[in-house]
């Protein structure tokens, strides 16, 4: 989970300290992968870049037309899990009160 940032929708998904890269599809080496995540009530499927560069995992190209898209704020609070068919969901709820 994380609150959003300015910087977050701008630019590029900065994932939390705590974020294993276990959790996540196997790099096999590479420094960038890509995270079909399915995003809203839809589950519509996107392909989202997942880079690691010194041990920092960052949501990169793709995310910023989604968090664009779906109208992200700074303030809103998304959360990454995994489903139990391997496949990865992402879910958003507002910062606004």
């Amino acid at each position: 989970m994380k609150k959003l940032t300015s910087v977050d929708i701008e630019k590029q998904l900065d994932l939390p300290n705590d974020t294993r890269r276990e959790d996540l599809p196997p790099f096999n080496g590479s420094r960038d992968i890509v995270i079909p995540i399915k995003f809203g009530h839809d589950a519509v499927e996107v392909d989202v870049h997942c880079s690691c560069r010194a041990g920092r995992l960052a949501f990169t190209r793709g995310w910023v037309q989604i968090a664009r898209n779906l109208n992200f704020n700074a303030g809103d609070v998304v959360a990454l899990r995994r489903e139990d068919n391997g496949r990865y969901k992402m879910t958003v709820r507002s910062g606004r009160t």
